[in-house]
């Protein structure tokens, strides 16, 4: 098994060498092993800063810093000049970037941003429905659009953080409440009672009354999109830190055995687990990563045979991901980690590196070794 540090090694010398081609763009995922930039940073931008917040701790190299910040330009124009154009990955936006930097540097500014940030989050809260409105309306007058105005998606249970830790941060309990309420409806709706996730739920958004589950980046509606099932067990174990309650706990819990009941052999997920053919199916390292960052966390609040196969999990994942699914023996790859996923029913950055896959197998790395202020 290769030692944590040369895996450390790989990910902050690709990360300082792309730093310095970068500049202050946001990448989000690659085409023939060059990463391509989001002009807004898109849902994924806080990404990228979030690897370097997490290179810096890693190693203590003060240049990390300063790449981090590089981007936050693109992101303060976002939050304050067109903010229409943010959605509910305003908890990915902010929280590796903003709430990083003043848990890390105690930064007054960055808690101003990331407060502001928790505020515009907030304002997406259907007080009928109890949830969160996930995405915008694309396209006025799309059907899939429209019902944009009642949708949710699993993905949200990972931004909820940014309100709990403003909750904290200022006392306010309406950031609480929110991220509570959102994430009791979630596991009345969104997650299915074997503890499957859909990657989406519809609402009416004027009475709030539950509508149906879509899956929209999966395979079928009914079937189980691996990184949307990961979503579910890191975003209802971090609801469980910030509450303590403990019917979050057992949603994680089950999510994570059904996830670790039908993952492949060498611990890869299917870019969906309920595909048709198996054998040809496209793998998501994305989803992998996000698992061990996830069963990572969960770790902290279970005991026994339990624990210990989460823990074993993580630890293998991230040698079989560092020896067969990342850029480690080639150079010229921008990305960590080869094999994501992004959106195959749409044809879209399959087969790449994706930001967040990146992210977050650096984040299990620096949580194997103790390393955790970034952290949600």
């Amino acid at each position: 098994m290769n030692n944590l540090s040369t895996i450390v090694s790989f990910i902050t010398d690709k990360t300082k060498r792309n730093a310095a081609k970068y500049g202050d763009r946001l990448p989000a995922h690659t085409k023939d092993g060059v990463y391509e930039f989001s002009e807004n940073g898109f849902w994924t931008g806080g990404f990228w800063t979030g690897l370097n917040w997490l290179s810096y701790e890693l190693t203590g190299d003060e240049s990390f810093i300063r790449t981090a910040r590089d981007s936050y330009p693109r992101l303060l124009k976002r939050l304050y000049d067109t903010p229409e154009t943010l959605d509910h990955d305003i908890g990915f936006l902010y929280s590796l970037s903003f709430v990083a930097d003043y848990k890390i540097t105690g930064n007054p500014e960055a808690l101003k941003v990331a407060l502001d940030a928790a505020d515009r989050l907030a304002e997406r809260f259907n007080e009928k429905g109890q949830f969160i409105q996930a995405w915008n309306v694309w396209k006025q007058g799309d059907p899939f659009s429209e019902e944009n105005r009642g949708r949710i998606i699993i993905d949200c249970m990972y931004n909820l953080p940014l309100l709990f830790w403003a909750s904290e941060i200022t006392g306010n309990q309406t950031y609480r409440q929110i991220a509570e309420s959102h994430a009791n409806t979630c596991m009345s709706t969104i997650i299915r009672s074997d503890f499957t996730a859909y990657h989406t739920f519809v609402f009416d958004p004027v009475t709030g009354e539950p509508k149906f589950g879509q899956t929209h980046q999966g395979y079928a509606d009914e079937s189980v999109w691996s990184r949307g099932q990961t979503w579910a067990i890191g975003g209802y174990t971090h609801a469980y830190r910030y509450t303590g309650n403990d019917a979050y706990l057992n949603v994680a819990r089950n999510c994570a055995k059904v996830f670790l009941d039908k993952v492949e052999p060498d611990l890869i997920p299917l870019w969906d687990f309920s595909v048709p053919d198996p054998k040809t199916a496209k793998r998501d390292s994305s989803a992998a990563a996000i698992a061990a960052a996830s069963l990572l966390e969960l770790t902290k609040f279970v005991e026994g045979s339990e624990r210990s196969a989460y823990e074993t999990y993580a630890n293998q994942v991230v040698q079989n991901l560092f020896e067969m699914y990342s850029t480690n023996h080639d150079e010229t790859h921008e990305g960590l980690l080869i094999h994501g996923c992004g959106h195959h029913p749409a044809g879209k950055n399959i087969d790449c590196s994706l930001i967040y896959g990146d992210y977050y197998f650096v984040e299990a790395v620096a949580r194997l070794l103790g390393k955790t202020k970034v952290y949600w």
